[in-house]
C-alpha cells in the first residue's frame, strides 16, 4: 500500500502486518485490527478484520486511490450552538469567517459546502416564516442587518462549489429544560420548570427571550412534543409538515441553492437512563396525536401499527418537501436537489431480512426510534441523494463499516438516488482514547479506498468542518496528544490522497433539461484559456481538462481534470493556466466542457493556440473574499446520540 509522509510515520509503530492471504491481489491488501502492544505502541496486529463478525470474509483495501473525476466531496458546517461557525459580529466578520471555510474547502479540493441554515426553528436569512437565528446575534429574532445566506451562496459559487442548504425540520430547543443555562434564564428551579406543561414551558421560554414571538412553536404550542427535556415539532401533525415544506419553498424561491439537505433528526433517538433504554412513545408522548390522526386514518391501535404510522409521517414530510422542490424545478428550469443524511443503520437483519448484519443491541432507525424508512426513500426515489452516517470503524462489531457500506451500496443499486458516505473524522479525538481503531490515521482513508470497490457509492462527506483543522499538539496535555496526532496524520493522508485532486459532483440527469450546449471558440491566449458560452443561461460551470488523445478520450481519463470555472451567466469566460502549463508537451491539449445545474456535461471542445504565457497558479473565478455584503454531531455509538447538531 502506498504510504505518504504521515503514513510512513505511523508505519514506524506497526507491530508487523501479516502477508496477504490467498484470495487477494497485488491491488488489494487484507485488513488487520489496529491494536496497542505492551509497550504502548499502536499498529496493525495479526487478527483479521471481517466484514462483520462471523462472516468469514476478511476486509481488503485497494492499495491505491483512483483519481475519480466524478465524486461528491464535502463536509458539514454546523451552526447549531456555533459548533463549526462562530457568532459573527457583523457582515464583514461573517464574510471573513465564511471565506476561511471556503479557503479550507478549496484547499481540500471539495466541490460542495453543506452549511446549516436552520439549526432550530430559525433562519440564517430573512424569512416570513421563521425568526432570525440566535446563533447569528445571540438572541433569536434579532435582525443582524445583512443576509448571510445570500452572501454564502454567492461566495460558494464564486469558488466553483455547490451550496447545500442544511435544515433541521423539527427541532425547537437543543438544551434540556433543567440545564443551568435554561434555569438561569427562566429564574426557576428544576422542580418548578419540570412542573410546567409544554405550552407553559414554551411561553416561559418566549417571555425570557429564548424563543422569538414569531417562532412556530410559540405560535402553535399544541403542535410541540418533548423528549429528553427537549422540544420538537410533532411529526404526526399535518400542519407541521406543511410548515416545513413552506420553509423549503421559501428558500428555493429566493436563493440559488443547489440542494436542500436534512440531517438524521426526525423522531427522537432512544436514550439510556440509569442503564436502561428509554424510547420515545413509551410514556405516550404522541398518543393524542395518534388518536386524532392515526386511528382516524385506519391505523390499528397496536405497537406495530403505531410505528408504521410514525414512519409514514416522516415519509410524508420527505414526500411533501420533494414535491415542493420538484415544483420549483419544473417552474424555473432549476435543478435543486433534495438530500438527507440518515443514521448509518436502517434495520438489523434479525428484525427484517432486508437489514444489515448488525446486532439488535445497536440502534436502528426503521423501527424502535427515529422511524425513517430511508431504504424506502431510495427505492421510491423520493430523494436525489443520501449520506448515511457510517460513523464506525471496520472492526466495530456493533456497526462494522465494511458491511454497512456494502449494504447501502446494494440499496442504491438500480435506483437513481445517489449514495455518499458520511465519515467520522471527529472520532480520532473523541474515541481514540478508548477505541484503538481510531488511533489508526488510515481508518478513514481506508474507508474511502474501500468505497472504490462499490459501484453505487459516489462520494464522501466529513464530519465535521472543525475536524479538518490540524491540532496544535504542543498546546495540548500529553495524554491527549496521541489522539490529536492520529487526527493530524489522517488529515495529511486525506489531503494528499482521497482529496488530493479536483473532482466534479456526480451528474443527476433526471434533473437536466437534456443536451448541454458546448462552449465555443476555446483558445489559449496570453496564459489563459478563453471561450464563449454556448448557452449562458444553461451553463452552471465549466470543467477544464488537460491530456493527450481526442477530447472525448481526455475527459474520460482519470486525473485529467485540472479545475472548474463557475459560469454565473457570463457570455465570455477564461481560466488562468497554472505555471505547469509552460512544460505541457506539445501533444497535450486543453479541453473545456460546460455543465448544467444537474452537472450533466456537454461535448468536449479542444483549445487552439499554445500555452506560451502561463499565469499564476491560482485558479480564476475564486476571489479571496465573498463578493457580497456547526452535522451534525452524530450518535457516537450505535446505542445513542449526542447534542450539538
Amino acid at each position: 500500500m502506498r504510504r505518504t509522509t504521515a503514513a510512513a510515520t505511523a508505519a514506524l509503530l506497526l507491530l508487523g502486518i501479516p502477508t496477504a492471504a490467498a484470495g487477494t491481489t497485488d491491488d488489494e491488501q487484507l485488513l488487520y485490527k489496529y491494536v496497542k502492544d505492551a509497550s504502548g505502541a499502536y499498529g496493525y496486529g495479526s487478527d483479521p478484520v471481517e466484514t462483520y463478525p462471523g462472516s468469514g470474509t476478511q476486509v481488503s483495501i485497494p492499495t491505491t486511490s483512483a483519481e475519480e473525476t466524478r465524486r461528491f466531496s464535502s463536509a458539514w458546517v454546523a451552526t447549531i450552538d456555533n459548533l463549526n461557525f462562530g457568532r459573527p459580529a457583523d457582515a464583514a466578520d461573517f464574510d471573513s469567517r465564511f471565506t476561511r471555510v471556503l479557503d479550507d474547502f478549496e484547499s481540500w479540493n471539495m466541490n460542495a459546502v453543506i452549511f446549516q441554515v436552520r439549526p432550530l426553528l430559525d433562519a440564517y436569512y430573512p424569512s416570513e416564516l421563521n425568526p432570525w437565528s440566535g446563533f447569528l446575534t445571540g438572541t433569536q429574532g434579532v435582525d443582524p442587518g445583512y443576509d448571510p445566506l445570500a452572501r454564502a451562496v454567492e461566495a460558494t459559487h464564486a469558488r466553483g462549489m455547490e451550496f447545500h442548504a442544511w435544515l433541521n425540520p423539527y427541532r425547537v430547543t437543543n438544551s434540556k429544560m433543567t440545564s443551568a443555562t435554561v434555569l438561569g434564564a427562566l429564574d426557576m428551579t428544576a422542580d418548578e420548570v419540570k412542573a410546567l406543561s409544554i405550552p407553559e414551558y414554551i411561553a416561559a421560554l418566549a417571555d425570557a427571550g429564548i424563543l422569538a414571538p414569531d417562532n412556530y412553536a410559540v405560535q402553535h404550542p399544541d403542535q410541540v412534543l418533548m423528549f429528553e427535556e427537549k422540544l420538537f415539532l410533532d411529526p404526526g401533525e399535518p400542519a407541521v409538515r406543511t410548515s416545513v415544506a413552506d420553509t423549503v419553498a421559501e428558500i428555493v424561491a429566493n436563493y440559488d441553492v443547489d440542494a436542500i439537505h436534512f440531517d438524521d433528526y426526525f423522531y427522537p433517538y432512544r436514550i439510556t437512563v440509569d442503564g436502561e433504554n428509554v424510547f420515545f412513545g413509551d410514556a405516550g408522548e404522541d398518543r393524542a396525536t395518534f388518536e386524532e390522526h392515526g386511528l382516524t386514518a385506519g391505523y390499528a391501535d397496536t405497537p406495530e401499527d403505531i410505528e408504521r404510522w410514525r414512519r409514514d409521517n416522516v415519509t410524508a414530510l420527505i414526500s411533501d418537501v420533494n414535491d415542493e422542490v420538484d415544483a420549483h424545478n419544473a417552474a424555473t428550469g432549476s435543478a435543486v436537489q433534495l438530500g438527507v443524511s440518515p443514521f448509518g443503520i436502517w434495520e438489523h437483519k434479525e428484525n427484517d431480512p432486508a437489514g444489515s448484519n448488525t446486532p439488535t443491541t445497536s440502534s436502528q432507525t426503521y423501527s424502535g426510534s427515529v422511524f425513517a424508512d430511508t431504504r424506502g426513500w431510495v427505492q421510491d426515489e423520493l430523494v436525489d441523494y443520501l449520506v448515511p452516517q457510517i460513523y464506525w470503524s471496520f472492526d466495530q462489531g456493533a456497526a462494522p463499516y465494511g458491511d454497512l457500506a456494502q449494504w447501502w451500496n446494494d440499496v442504491a443499486a438500480g435506483s437513481r438516488t445517489q449514495v455518499y458516505v458520511g465519515h467520522a473524522l471527529y472520532k480520532h479525538v473523541n474515541n481514540g482514547g478508548w477505541e484503538q481503531a481510531w488511533m489508526n490515521p488510515e481508518e478513514v482513508p481506508n474507508q474511502i479506498r474501500f468505497n472504490q470497490k462499490l459501484d453505487d457509492i459516489d462520494g464522501s462527506v466529513l464530519f465535521s468542518y472543525n475536524d479538518m483543522q490540524p491540532s496544535d499538539l504542543a498546546s495540548l496535555p500529553a495524554d491527549q496528544q496521541p489522539r490529536h496526532e492520529a487526527k493530524n496524520q489522517a488529515i495529511e493522508l486525506l489531503r494528499e490522497d482521497a482529496f488530493g485532486h479536483p473532482t466534479l459532483v456526480p451528474a443527476k440527469p433526471w434533473l437536466s433539461d437534456g443536451v448541454v450546449a458546448a462552449p465555443k471558440g476555446v483558445q489559449v491566449r496570453d496564459g489563459h484559456l478563453v471561450w464563449e458560452a454556448g448557452d449562458p443561461q444553461e451553463a452552471r460551470q465549466y470543467a477544464i481538462y488537460r491530456g493527450t488523445g481526442s477530447p472525448k478520450q481526455i475527459i474520460a481519463r482519470e486525473g485529467a481534470l485540472v479545475g472548474t470555472v463557475w459560469a454565473d451567466g457570463a457570455s465570455t469566460l477564461e481560466f488562468e493556466l497554472p505555471n505547469t502549463a509552460s512544460s505541457t508537451p506539445a501533444r497535450e491539449k486543453w479541453v473545456v466542457t460546460a455543465l448544467d445545474a444537474a452537472a450533466v456535461e456537454s461535448a468536449p471542445v479542444a483549445a487552439t493556440g499554445k500555452p506560451d504565457k502561463p499565469g499564476k497558479p491560482e485558479q480564476p473565478g475564486k476571489p479571496d473574499k465573498p463578493g457580497k455584503p456547526d452535522h451534525p454531531v452524530r450518535p457516537s455509538q450505535p446505542g445513542g446520540s449526542e447534542d450539538g447538531r
